[in-house]
């Protein structure tokens, strides 16, 4: 197997034990405000491990090719549709409501959503749906596990204290985004869902 390939498939427990610590020293700095060391917990995340990890796996005209806007059919409407209606119902489980006490506070929210949104579906989803087309578990379940298991690190910092059920909706929409870039063979439609998913929670 290719050493990129290799790198790739080991990539995201060293991205766990990397950030970790980032994000508890964030935390830290700000722990007047833990949200805000949160948001730059999730810049480090997005840059290192959202922009520059997936040009480096797979290059930039790769990654632009991926993200490239795609005009939707009737089928491609419903597989949207379908996970938006889940994130309806999920944020009225006790303790995944956002806290949102102030307009700053919102604002982050949903810059979150369009960062999440964008720089974890070409982590997750691109890189692996490009490298390994044709291996349903390197493609779709090696990515959606480690993509659930990662949200320990920023639910590790809230105090709402609710990290499990982070997880398991994490899981839910990385297997169902994963399913959902082989479908359209594009990962636009999975950051629409995650965006608009996460925008949904939030608001």
């Amino acid at each position: 197997m290719h050493a990129r390939k290799i790198i790739v498939i080991i990539a995201p427990p060293i991205l766990i034990a990397v950030m970790y610590p980032i994000f508890h020293a964030f935390t830290g700095i700000f722990h007047e405000n833990w949200r805000a060391g949160w948001f730059f917990g999730l810049v480090v995340y997005w840059v290192l491990w959202g922009a520059a990890f997936p040009m480096w796996a797979i290059g930039k005209e790769t990654l632009l090719e991926m993200v490239r806007p795609r005009r939707p059919d009737t089928k491609t409407i419903l597989l949207v549709v379908f996970p938006l209606l889940m994130s309806t119902m999920y944020r009225f489980i006790p303790g995944m409501e956002y806290q949102k006490n102030s307009v700053l506070i919102l604002l982050i929210l949903l810059s979150t959503t369009i960062g999440n949104g964008f720089f974890e579906e070409m982590l997750w989803r691109g890189i692996y749906m490009k490298l390994f087309p044709d291996n349903i578990f390197l493609r779709i379940i090696w990515p959606s596990i480690w993509f659930a298991l990662w949200h320990y690190v920023p639910g590790s910092v809230s105090p709402s204290g609710n990290v499990i059920g982070l997880m398991i909706g994490a899981g839910f929409l990385g297997f169902y985004s994963s399913f959902l870039a082989r479908i359209t063979d594009t990962i636009w439609w999975s950051i629409i869902v995650h965006t608009l998913g996460g925008i949904i929670m939030v608001i």
